[in-house]
């Protein structure tokens, strides 16, 4: 699924997925990445602009759009995003450098079951760091996400964000 919402500067599009509703629309990045938006924990909102609302069972169809509105992070499964980079948060050393490799996992969140690879350094035990980051969302990178109860409905993204919060289980991949 694409969004619908044109790309402007200093903002990035996403789709927004909750247990019942798909958000496509564009967050504000100026000063702040996406990934550090979503773990800030004194902010319960994260503002979308250009709004684009459709139930997560028929997503083609659009209940509603709005210039401004504001979703409620913990009720958030996984945010899909077109682009590796814009998955990425202020200090992208966890995720990112020349030791790190790509290790394929599946979480399942909300219903929704993602498959994509968690970038980490060689030394870090991929289910200890999910199990205990203290972030809320953690990146799985060129990832698809599909919701169970509707196998034909598929998001991709270089990068899809996740809510640790509403992990119902994950499990390791063999490379």
């Amino acid at each position: 699924m694409q969004s619908q919402a044109t790309v402007r500067k200093g903002y990035v599009a996403g789709e927004f997925l909750t247990r019942t509703w798909r958000v496509s629309g564009e967050v504000e990045i100026q000063g702040q990445p996406l990934l550090d938006q979503l773990n800030d924990h004194l902010a319960l909102f994260l503002q979308v602009e250009r709004m684009f609302i459709s139930p997560l069972s028929d997503p083609a169809q659009l209940a509603g759009n709005y210039p401004t509105g504001n979703i409620r992070k913990d009720n958030l499964a996984v945010v899909a995003l077109k682009q590796m980079q814009a998955g990425l948060p202020h200090r992208q050393g966890q995720y990112m450098g020349r030791d790190h490799v790509d290790r394929p996992v599946v979480i399942v969140v909300y219903g929704i079951e993602v498959r994509g690879a968690i970038r980490l350094h060689p030394s870090v035990n991929v289910s200890h760091f999910v199990r205990t980051t203290p972030e809320h969302f953690i990146p799985v990178f060129d990832a698809t996400a599909t919701i169970i109860a509707h196998p034909e409905i598929v998001f991709t993204g270089g990068a899809i964000l996740l809510n640790r919060g509403q992990i119902e289980w994950f499990c390791l991949q063999e490379e």
